[in-house]
């Protein structure tokens, strides 16, 4: 981690708001207004080496975040996405970090551990509100990391290919957070998008979506919103997400 990221307001991340109005249309384009701050950190990784566990094209691991590396949420305990490619891979590592501005040293908040989809595809992880983890603080940034790991007692980077990236939580105005109480999820999408709220955007239509796979509207919405993160590549690739009955 080469840097510690500073604590910003909202607005300060989204820089001077434009007067355009920022509605999803008919053809499926949304425009998530992406913080101007950016952090540095990796958030796509691969291995060409011999002996990788992955495979397939493109054969890398991303988050699923934009070029800045940075995503915002209203979340207390949001959802976080990242593609893995075709693999052999003994484990999957997901790791969330609280940063200390002075001392810069790191706390863990939360890690585990699973077995990761062998099929390439984008995973999703939820941050469990019931194993006693603090929920996320306004204004703090986070960080966070993926690890694939090839091979549990070779801890080399051929093995162990790690991606990296960030996430703060912000506040709402009254007015925006009472609107959003009185629209379904799919109206809630241009207003995530309007604030600046990756997290909310992204994880909003990957819900719709996996309850809904032959929506052309939301399926165009999922590959607008990559398009934006400069993970075109990555936007035909599946879903692995089960449809979660409200």
């Amino acid at each position: 981690m080469e840097a510690i990221a500073q604590t910003t307001s909202h607005s300060q991340l989204l820089g001077k708001p434009k007067q355009t109005g920022n509605r999803s249309n008919k053809s499926g384009t949304i425009q998530v207004k992406i913080p101007i701050k950016k952090l540095p950190a990796r958030r796509e990784a691969g291995s060409t080496r011999r002996g990788s566990c992955l495979s397939g094209d493109p054969a890398l691991v991303a988050l699923l975040l934009p070029a800045t590396n940075l995503g915002l949420t209203s979340a207390a305990y949001p959802r976080f996405f990242w593609y893995s490619p075709q693999n052999t891979a003994q484990q999957t590592q997901f790791s969330l970090y609280q940063i200390d501005e002075r001392s810069r040293q790191r706390t863990l908040l939360y890690n585990t551990i699973f077995k990761p989809n062998a099929e390439a595809g984008v995973t999703s992880l939820a941050l469990p509100s019931q194993d006693k983890i603090p929920p996320l603080e306004i204004n703090q940034t986070y960080y966070w990391t993926v690890s694939i790991i090839c091979d549990r007692t070779d801890p080399s980077p051929r093995s162990v290919i790690t991606v990296d990236g960030w996430i703060q939580r912000v506040t709402l105005s009254k007015n925006v957070a009472h609107q959003l109480q009185r629209l379904n999820p799919k109206e809630r999408i241009p207003i995530y998008a309007e604030q600046g709220l990756w997290f909310d955007t992204l994880s909003t239509v990957a819900e719709l979506r996996a309850c809904k796979p032959s929506d052309n509207n939301l399926s165009n919405l999922w590959i607008n919103l990559l398009q934006q993160a400069e993970l075109v590549e990555l936007a035909q690739q599946p879903l692995q997400q089960k449809c979660s009955p409200r």
